[in-house]
């Protein structure tokens, strides 16, 4: 089994070294991260264009939006199952290549989806239902309440993939070792999710606006009249735009796997039990005995040393 604790991502960190150690492991594994994720885009954006989405806007009957809903069950069903696969493959790809050269991405993935897809697929399938009862009572809350909750789950997902992956336990210690981990610096962790959150959809967004220049035209024409929502059907079919929206996307998917590492080894650099086991990481940062004693005073050793010697005599004792 691999020694995780020499991971390059495995430190303490504060908010600026936090976003500086990303960025610099993002560019040294830049190729091999960024063909994993293009390979997936490229499936995922031509799966998803052919899902026909036109009906929902041609027509005003009730019956007709439901049956197209129901048609379009099974397609997003298989784009929801094959970005899960995908999401489980490039986290422990990131964990485990670093520590483990050797191996490649067909090993990784082939382990990977081995011993965590069925217990992933059951937490996140628990992680889901908790995040629309919390989004629906955060509703209550007016939309900070939603947001809040929406940025919570999050949280919780960076820190259950590493969790399962790195600490290996079943399913029951790893709900209780994400949430002691968590909720440890909680509003650290709600800050750096919430910061890590806004640059990506910042530069989603900018990545976006540079993909569609070339289809502007078109863009522009479906935004300013919903009726020719069809064109986006069109779009979405063009192999060009297939190619660039693959590129644009693949740039930004590995940035929370590594960042959910990051929060990761920030908690566990803070000393806290898991399994019933002090951290390891910290044996360096733990209180020594000796060092429980004040300076000046004698230790238990020097004492007995002390009484291992003769008696004093009356000389000794008198000023």
């Amino acid at each position: 089994m691999p020694d995780f604790s020499t991971h390059p991502l495995n430190k303490k960190y504060d908010l600026d070294t936090a976003l500086s150690t990303i960025w610099e492991f993002y560019k040294k594994w830049f190729l091999s991260l960024f063909t994993i994720s293009f390979v997936f885009s490229l499936i995922l954006t031509y799966i998803s264009g052919r899902v026909d989405v036109s009906e929902l806007y041609s027509t005003n009957d009730p019956a007709a939006v439901m049956s197209a809903f129901k048609s379009m069950l099974g397609p997003y069903a298989l784009i929801l199952l094959f970005t899960f696969v995908f999401t489980l493959v490039l986290q422990y790809y990131i964990i485990r290549k670093p520590v483990d050269p050797d191996s490649n991405i067909l090993s990784i993935a082939s382990e990977g989806l081995v011993r965590f897809f069925i217990p992933m697929l059951l937490l996140s399938l628990a992680l889901g239902i908790f995040a629309v009862v919390a989004v629906v009572l955060g509703i209550f809350l007016l939309f900070v309440g939603a947001l809040f909750a929406i940025i919570y789950v999050f949280m919780l997902t960076a820190f259950l993939y590493p969790v399962l992956m790195i600490e290996e336990n079943n399913m029951s210690d790893t709900i209780t070792n994400t949430l002691k981990i968590a909720h440890r610096n909680f509003w650290q962790n709600i800050g750096w999710v919430t910061v890590m959150g806004i640059l990506v959809v910042v530069i989603s967004f900018i990545l976006g606006a540079i993909i569609m220049i070339p289809f502007g035209g078109s863009f522009i024409k479906t935004i300013t009249n919903p009726e020719n929502a069809g064109e986006i059907m069109n779009l979405a079919n063009k192999p060009s735009y297939i190619i660039l929206s693959a590129l644009a996307n693949a740039v930004t998917m590995p940035l929370f796997p590594i960042f959910s590492l990051v929060l990761y080894f920030n908690a566990r650099s803070s000393s806290y039990k898991i399994s019933g086991k002090d951290n390891d990481d910290n044996n360096g940062d733990k209180v020594k005995i000796e060092d429980l004693y004040a300076p000046g005073t004698k230790k238990k050793s020097d004492l007995k040393k002390n009484t291992d010697s003769s008696a004093p005599s009356v000389e000794d004792l008198t000023p």
